[in-house]
């Protein structure tokens, strides 16, 4: 599939010696190793420092990918030596993230043959539970879809519930940057429209989620690359992604200037927003509305959840009619399978014809009318191995 037209928005990213340093200790000859290297790099970048403020705006896009290259290298060139760890993470300023090796993705006819998958993972599990478990009733018309690498784990199945089948898509990611957003164009405001198959293509998702469709609609608080682009919080409840991965929420009347979200945004560190709510499930309670601004959430429509499970740990959730299964849940109904998922938050995402989940370029949900809907944006988990590994 070809490439979409986009450009490269900019984005500042976080300090190498900050994040770096503190992964590193114990070895005399890896830390020399490492120093070197620093000191090369200051050597070869300290006069960017300098430039008049005018030139600082792109010299900081240039520092954030050459901050990225220095990370993934080193680790590239510590590996094997004694414990240092390997640590890699994506710039904010590339909007194509590295694409997935092939070979890591697969396919099982159940959840029962995946043990060893389970375990391969747990590094990156680091000690997290996993909704998906060899018990899992997946729905005997699908497939179990996988991927698994040393930054990113990835499983996607169906289940039938409540009358309706739901998708769900479980990923704990290494680093905060692998989540990341995708504005159709590759900028805020642009007028270009595709399906959600098509921008996971283009941008080398693993996983990746229809969004808010922000052109369509305009409510809540817009941010992108770390900046308010718009705010009208009155009716709607926004979800943050902050530099830690983690969701934060607004709700419906919270934020209702653009000073009071920019400054939100500084202090929390938000590196861009979610706009169509409402709140499902906060502190791992249940919180949804009676009543609501959009998703006609009284009626029944197929819906859409992002679910925070733990430290970057995510599980993104459709369920819509499928082969028979046509009972949809209005959002309370929804709300009550999300929280049984045991996730700490979870929030609505545009539902309908627009809900959709793909996976290694795939549509794996079915879709209200059949066909996708053409929208301006997704977001999406990437491997942060260099090349695909």
């Amino acid at each position: 599939m070809p490439k979409l037209d986009f450009q490269s928005p900019r984005k500042t990213g976080d300090g190498f010696l900050e994040r770096y340093g503190k992964r590193i200790g114990i070895s005399c000859t890896a830390v020399l190793t490492v120093l070197s290297l620093i000191f090369l790099a200051d050597a070869l970048v300290g006069g960017f420092w300098c430039r008049p403020t005018a030139e600082k705006a792109s010299d900081s896009a240039l520092m954030d990918r050459f901050d990225m290259y220095m990370t993934n290298e080193i680790s590239n060139a510590l590996d094997g030596v004694l414990s240092v760890e390997k640590y890699y993470w994506l710039s904010d300023s590339d909007l194509v993230a590295p694409e997935p090796d092939q070979s890591n993705y697969g396919v099982a006819d159940d959840a029962t043959s995946l043990q060893w998958l389970l375990d391969e993972a747990a590094d990156i599990l680091d000690g997290q539970d996993t909704l998906f478990t060899t018990e899992t009733p997946v729905w005997n018309q699908s497939d179990v879809m996988y991927y698994l690498d040393e930054t990113i784990f990835a499983v996607t199945w169906k289940q039938k519930i409540a009358g309706c089948i739901y998708t769900f898509s479980e990923v704990k990611i290494a680093h905060p940057s692998q989540f990341r957003r995708f504005l159709a164009g590759g900028e805020y405001g642009s007028d270009k429209q595709y399906v959600t198959t098509e921008m996971a293509a283009s941008v080398n998702a693993v996983v990746a989620s229809s969004g808010d469709f922000y052109k369509y609609r305009h409510q809540g608080v817009i941010v992108y690359d770390g900046v308010v682009q718009r705010v009208n919080g009155w009716k709607v409840d926004t979800c943050y992604i902050d530099d830690k991965g983690d969701l934060i929420f607004s709700y419906r009347g919270d934020i209702t200037t653009m000073e009071e979200a920019q400054q939100f945004v500084d202090e929390n560190n938000i590196r861009f927003s979610i706009a169509f709510g409402p709140v499902l499930v906060d502190n791992y309670e249940r919180v949804e509305p009676w009543e609501y601004h959009l998703g006609e959430v009284n009626d029944h429509f197929p819906r859409a959840a992002l679910c925070q499970r733990g430290e970057l740990h995510y599980v993104v959730v459709v369920c819509n009619m499928e082969a028979g299964y046509n009972e949809t849940p209005t959002i309370h109904g929804f709300a009550d399978q999300i929280e049984k998922l045991g996730c700490e938050k979870a929030y609505t995402l545009d539902g309908g014809q627009t809900a959709v989940i793909a996976m290694n370029d795939q549509l794996i949900n079915a879709v209200h009318y059949g066909t996708q809907r053409q929208i301006s944006d997704i977001f999406y988990f990437a491997t942060a191995l260099p090349g695909g590994g």
